[in-house]
């Protein structure tokens, strides 16, 4: 059997506090009134269920993972549970400078993709770029030396 090669993350980027604190506030607030209405026994109880146990889970999924993960080959934006995103520095040419939108990358036919930085701490963004940049550039060497 062929062994598959494990990705170890090289550096993580945190998530805002306000936006956790957002989450953890439309959820508290989501599960007080499912639990009052609970105690009531009133239908609507069932019908605010579903959302909360969506919204706890995707607070704890927001707290127990980062922002970002930074990879040998690749770099994963985890913005929410379920959009997880995967972008390979072997198919981009360059990455511009950060934005209040974010940065944008360059792909090699051309095409170019804002990556948006919303959510991600902000002290963190522009070493976000810096880091994405350094991984591009060094697989640029890489790819030039094998040429």
């Amino acid at each position: 059997m062929k062994k598959q090669k494990e990705d170890i993350p090289l550096q993580y980027f945190e998530r805002n506090i306000v936006v956790i604190l957002f989450f953890i506030a439309i959820t508290a607030l989501f599960g007080i009134l499912t639990y009052s209405y609970f105690l009531a026994f009133h239908p609507l109880m069932f019908v605010l269920g579903i959302p909360t146990v969506i919204l706890i889970f995707q607070t704890l999924w927001i707290l127990l993972n980062p922002f970002a993960v930074i990879y040998e080959d690749k770099f994963e934006m985890k913005k929410t549970m379920f959009s997880n995103k995967q972008w390979y520095f072997i198919d981009i040419k360059t990455v511009s400078d950060v934005t209040p939108k974010g940065f944008t990358i360059t792909y090699n036919d051309d095409d170019e993709e804002v990556i948006s930085t919303f959510g991600i701490r902000g002290s963190h963004k522009k070493t976000f770029r810096d880091a994405v940049n350094h991984y591009v550039c060094k697989s640029l060497v890489v790819e030039r030396a094998d040429d």
